[in-house]
């Protein structure tokens, strides 16, 4: 049996990316335009490979991360605020060391999150209103 799909993978591009259009209007009168599916199918492979290698090497540092917290959270919070403090652990003073010890205490007894809340916030922002959240925030529109 013939599908819809059989005839759209031989359409040229831009009928192709007008059939996208017209399918995603379907879809709750959502108005995409074709010239926007056009440029997405005439995109390079280099870049779409590109794209996936970057997700690649994220979901890599991820498990890294998940697995370094997941050992010990104290450990992994303090070594954050290293990094961000510029503060090297082989050559930490005693004063640097009290201050990591309790700024941890204070980080679990607050139940403190490990990115600021400005920037957990702007994340749910954007992923929920798109770019257009981030350009209108910024006054950019």
């Amino acid at each position: 049996m013939k599908t819809n799909y059989d005839d759209f993978t031989k359409l040229p591009v831009a009928k192709m990316a007008q059939s996208m259009a017209d399918m995603t209007f379907m879809y709750e009168e959502t108005r995409v335009p074709a010239k926007h599916y056009k440029a997405l199918l005439a995109k390079p492979m280099a870049e779409i490979v590109e794209d996936s290698v970057a997700i690649n090497l994220l979901n890599t540092y991820y498990k890294t991360l998940k697995t370094l917290y997941d050992e010990s959270p104290k450990w992994f919070m303090q070594a954050l605020l290293c990094i961000d403090m510029k503060i090297k652990p082989s050559t930490i003073k005693s004063e640097e060391y009290q201050a990591l010890e309790l700024t941890y205490s204070k980080f679990q007894e607050n139940s403190a999150k490990h990115t600021d809340l400005e920037y957990l916030a702007l994340f749910k922002n954007i992923r929920d209103n798109g770019t257009q959240f981030l350009m209108e925030s910024d006054g950019l529109n």
